[in-house]
């Protein structure tokens, strides 16, 4: 990801009042990219809305990792859908 910005681990868990157990699971289910540094962890501020999300899913919906997962590879694959049909729309409208 290069040289881009780190919020703490600490900083998130502390204000969204998580488990520490909670973000071992995120990073055994490689969900965020973490980055160690001095033995602090970190991750990129633009991963910020995907963690928000997991949260959310994970608190509110009470979906557990297994199912967060599902629903991550799931987004990522209509995404890459959404883009591919964007491209499709754009080389039609080429030839209109």
């Amino acid at each position: 990801m290069g040289n881009k910005e780190l919020i703490s681990i600490q900083k998130v868990i502390v204000h969204h009042n998580l488990d520490e157990q909670f973000i071992e699971s995120i990073e055994s289910f490689q969900l965020i990219e973490f980055v160690v540094k001095d033995t602090d962890k970190y991750v990129y501020v633009e991963q910020l809305p995907t963690l928000e999300k997991i949260i959310r899913l994970y608190y509110d919906l009470e979906v557990n990792m297994q199912g967060i997962d599902v629903i991550n590879n799931m987004l990522d694959r209509m995404d890459m859908m959404r883009k591919t049909i964007q491209q499709l729309e754009n080389k039609l409208k080429l030839y209109e």
